[in-house]
């Protein structure tokens, strides 16, 4: 049950730090998750959680990974593998090798294979959390790609240099013909089982969409299952599980171009689901980093601040030389330059250069090599464990400290294509033409206010008028619309047509339902409950059985109730018709009132619904349809409902009144709108 009770825990942290960051929208989001990890590692059942590296790796990494090569082709592999392979292979050794010599000269009880494996484990970055870190400003695109093509692969490379590490320590000698042939082998063999895997269950799943119903029972767990099997199947043969799932991701992303728009059902489930997922797991992991800080911390007051002290100065030079490393390469090397940030001006070439190394942050796949060293090596204790691990925490946190502070200070701030205010002005003029043209062709009252709700609901609620405004503007047409159905009910073709019974009872229902009911106050409508519940005690009627039997029997007893019940029942049949008059009249002047509105390019319309909705009660209640059935709405109305969100869009790009930004966005909500409908339908 702890493996339940953590993931539960892990879940529970992501909602909190995601409601979290609602309300402290200027704090990164890593800094949020991390301290929610904190938080959560005092709640006693995930007290004394750490990070497990076997089940880091496979539950989180090798899914994140899967989704990271399902983002690049084959042909962006090709173009810029020369690129890839600079930084995420040579860069890396590079890196070890400088890392490995500072540590070792500084700190010289520790022998050169210890200090390389400490440089093997700092030697991964995070896209990740670069990401999130400059989430509100605009990342040259050449560095955002070098940075995301890196972190894809040099996770493998720190693997492998830290095993090559761990095995001169075990043995005592190197050789690097053997060290050459034993990377080779992990990298190749990772890529080449990730490949041929991949390519099979691809395939199955390929042939699995082209034939049969519903392949999506079958096809979307497989997807979920491939990152597990590949990583598993990768390390059970010695070889790199990491590179295998990102070899697996890269072959799904041929799948999607394969499909095409074949098994749409089944790739937009695929697609929503693991973005949900995904968006799970990269929280998870800063989590994670955050419920590991404490077991640390106690690591940190075992060894006593003198050493802990030296520990952070040598934590910050590591790092200092990890940038310096990065930026001299990527200012230097002219192959990187071509790839990724071709004809740019020396003075560019630098600032690539120096986003490219602050960039540089380490995460929580960091942490996790660090706490995949072994406790005891030869049947001693694994030397300086604790203090690699708190070296290693020291440099991921620095990281990300300069990049928190630095990034933001020298990166322009992102300038979106469209603000949410815009989108919601031109949405709500979307959605109120389309129910105006809907409203015009259909008769039937009833379908048409469930058709209005139904595509009311695509307008952001939140996001309304003036609530002063609204309510001003609210009751202003409330009582225009009252003097409205006043007048007409009086009219010269109302008189003609109708009693002068029932247009005196209509009239008293407005009165009182329409009127008085709406500006009763809470004690008055208070006052008329208490009446209702001391006849009904006082009569024994609650039920509705017991309802129709006091009503036959004073039917029977009561001549005067008889005789108007009969009145009734003979004005009642032209009280409906004239109701039915009275919906025509007031939804045509409502309407009429919203394509004002839309003509003078006015978007804050809700307050006429509203109105219409306040109607439509009063209505429902001269029929005593207080909840009437719901009826089915023909998804004919729907396909022509959109196809005129469809028409006004394309209209406000032609007239430049709506953004291409904006029309794309508007575009993919109605087609989301739509896919919806047809599934319920």
């Amino acid at each position: 049950m702890s493996g339940f009770y953590t993931v539960a825990g892990l879940l529970l942290g992501v909602v909190g730090a995601n409601i979290l960051k609602r309300f402290l929208p200027m704090v990164p989001e890593v800094f949020i998750l991390i301290v929610t990890g904190i938080g959560l590692s005092f709640v006693p059942i995930l007290k004394g959680t750490s990070l497990e590296p076997e089940f880091f790796m496979l539950v989180f990494i090798a899914p994140l990974m899967f989704i990271d090569g399902q983002k690049q082709s084959f042909n962006t592999i090709r173009s810029k593998f020369r690129g890839i392979l600079l930084m995420s292979v040579v860069l890396a050794v590079v890196t070890v090798g400088a890392v490995g010599v500072t540590a070792n000269g500084i700190e010289g009880q520790w022998t050169l294979p210890l200090a390389l494996a400490l440089a093997a484990i700092v030697t991964p970055t995070d896209a990740l959390a670069v990401e999130s870190l400059t989430r509100d400003r605009d990342m040259p695109a050449g560095v955002e790609d070098a940075l995301s093509l890196e972190s894809l692969f040099n996770d493998a490379t720190g693997l492998v240099l830290l095993d090559l590490a761990l095995s001169v320590l075990t043995k005592g000698t190197f050789s690097l013909a053997n060290g050459i042939g034993h990377f080779l082998f992990v990298a190749i063999g990772g890529i080449l089982i990730g490949g041929l895997g991949g390519l099979g269950l691809v395939m199955l799943r390929y042939k699995l969409n082209r034939m049969g119903n519903n392949p999506e029972i079958i096809t979307i767990p497989i997807s979920l299952l491939t990152p597990f099997l590949i990583y598993l199947l990768a390390e059970h043969f010695g070889t790199s599980g990491i590179l295998a799932v990102v070899a697996t991701g890269i072959e799904h992303n041929w799948e999607a171009n394969r499909l095409r728009l074949t098994s749409t059902n089944v790739q937009l489930a695929t697609k929503v689901i693991w973005t949900v997922i995904t968006d799970v797991l990269n929280d998870g992991v800063f989590l994670f980093l955050g419920l590991s800080l404490p077991s640390i911390w106690q690591d940190i007051r075992q060894l006593g601040w003198g050493s802990t002290l030296n520990l952070v100065g040598l934590s910050v030079f590591i790092y200092g030389v990890m940038f310096v490393v990065r930026y001299v390469w990527s200012v230097t090397n002219r192959d990187i330059h071509r790839v990724f940030w071709p004809q740019q001006s020396k003075s560019q070439n630098r600032f690539n250069a120096r986003i490219f190394a602050i960039s540089g942050v380490h995460g929580s796949m960091t942490l996790a090599l660090a706490f995949s060293l072994p406790k005891t090596l030869g049947g001693q204790p694994f030397p300086y464990r604790n203090e690699i691990i708190i070296l290693t925490t020291l440099v991921i946190l620095i990281s990300m400290l300069v990049s928190a502070v630095i990034l933001p200070v020298i990166l322009p701030k992102k300038v979106d294509a469209y603000t949410a205010d815009e989108v919601d002005h031109v949405r709500n003029k979307m959605v109120d033409f389309a129910i105006l043209q809907m409203r015009a062709t259909i008769d039937d009252h009833m379908i048409r206010e469930l058709l209005t709700d139904q595509l009311q609901s695509q307008k952001n609620s939140e996001v309304t008028s003036n609530r002063h405004n609204l309510s001003n503007n609210f009751y202003l047409l409330f009582d225009e619309t009252k003097s409205l159905i006043d007048a007409f009910i009086h009219s010269a073709t109302v008189t003609a047509n109708y009693s002068s019974q029932s247009i005196n009872r209509y009239d008293r229902l407005v009165n009182r339902l329409l009127v008085e009911q709406h500006r009763f106050k809470f004690k008055h409508r208070l006052k008329h409950l208490e009446k209702e519940v001391i006849w009904h005690t006082k009569n024994g009627v609650f039920t509705q059985r017991q309802r129709r039997s006091f009503r036959d029997h004073r039917l029977r007893t009561d001549t005067d109730y008889a005789a108007k019940v009969q009145n009734w029942q003979a004005t009642r049949q032209d009280l409906l018709r004239l109701n039915q008059a009275v919906i025509k009249e007031a939804d045509q002047y409502l309407d009429e009132v919203l394509r004002a509105r839309l003509v003078q390019q006015h978007s804050d319309n809700n307050y006429i619904y509203m109105v219409q909705k306040t109607i439509d009660r009063f209505f429902e209640g001269i029929q005593h349809e207080y909840q009437p059935e719901m009826q089915p709405i023909d998804a004919d109305y729907y396909v022509r409902a959109f196809q005129y969100e469809y028409d006004f869009i394309q209209r406000g790009i032609d007239q430049g009144f709506i953004t291409k930004a904006v029309a794309s966005k508007l575009y993919t909500e109605i087609n989301q709108a739509q896919l919806l409908r047809i599934q319920i339908n």
